[in-house]
């Protein structure tokens, strides 16, 4: 099974196929790398005691943020007086090792359930929401429309690692019985790396994708999703995958 992650997230998915007799071949497609500038988020920073709600959609915005937040010399306790918005439990947990508990998380992990979450608490607040690079607008559009103010400054963005292709050609030529994604940036850039006749060996390899918008990106780009959690978590990402192979030896 190819997992695809950021090479700093993908030791959870390898360990847990790995518990299921699954050979996990690790090649990411990703790479967190810092903005172009910090500019926007540092002066956001600077203005936390005006900041009502501090939105944290994804264990890397919880990362980029933090580690931010420290060079310039803070800590967690300049958060005391905000409400701490999650995506979901991982986010949760990463922001728990900050020392910091959320305050707030929706029931559906997607950008979405944190638009449902605060669309009806947000008018007249303040609400930061450092976000990847390549985020889509949904929540800035949303809350704003909601009555919210949102600064929403890149914290984060992302590149596909170096040879990340001569690794995934030599995994393809292996064989692989299943494609992991947990991104549609991971999935992208896996297209981005191959070649046209690499791509289509690949294309003939089933996929597992976290959630709806992931698959939509496999889907779109040509691929066959055979497996998606209802929730677009790891952990249930993973407890699908056992399902699927269940009767079968995992020893892929």
């Amino acid at each position: 099974m190819l997992v695809t992650r950021a090479s700093e997230q993908a030791p959870a998915l390898i360990d847990a196929l790995s518990k299921l007799g699954a050979k996990a071949i690790v090649v990411p497609t990703i790479t967190i790398i810092p903005p172009p500038s910090f500019a926007e988020l540092d002066q956001a920073i600077s203005e936390l005691e005006q900041i009502d709600y501090l939105l944290l959609t994804s264990v890397n915005a919880v990362t980029a943020f933090f580690d931010r937040l420290e060079s310039l010399g803070h800590n967690s306790r300049v958060l005391n007086d905000l409400q701490t918005v999650v995506v979901g439990p991982k986010s949760a947990e990463a922001l728990v090792a900050h020392g910091v508990r959320a305050d707030l998380m929706p029931d559906n992990y997607r950008a979405e359930g944190v638009v449902e979450l605060l669309k009806d608490r947000v008018s007249g607040k303040k609400l930061l929401y450092p976000k990847a690079a390549l985020a889509r607008d949904l929540i800035t559009a949303e809350l704003t429309a909601a009555g919210g103010m949102i600064i929403d400054p890149v914290a984060y963005a992302s590149a596909p690692p170096d040879a990340a292709a001569g690794k995934l050609q030599q995994a393809l030529a292996n064989g692989l019985d299943l494609l992991t994604f947990t991104a549609s940036s991971t999935v992208q850039n896996f297209v981005d790396l191959l070649d046209a006749d690499h791509l289509a060996q690949a294309k003939e390899v089933p996929v597992a994708s976290i959630g709806p918008l992931t698959s939509e990106t496999v889907r779109k780009l040509g691929f066959n999703v055979v497996i998606e959690p209802v929730d677009s978590t790891l952990d249930d990402m993973i407890i699908a995958i056992e399902k699927y192979f269940s009767g079968t030896r995992l020893n892929l």
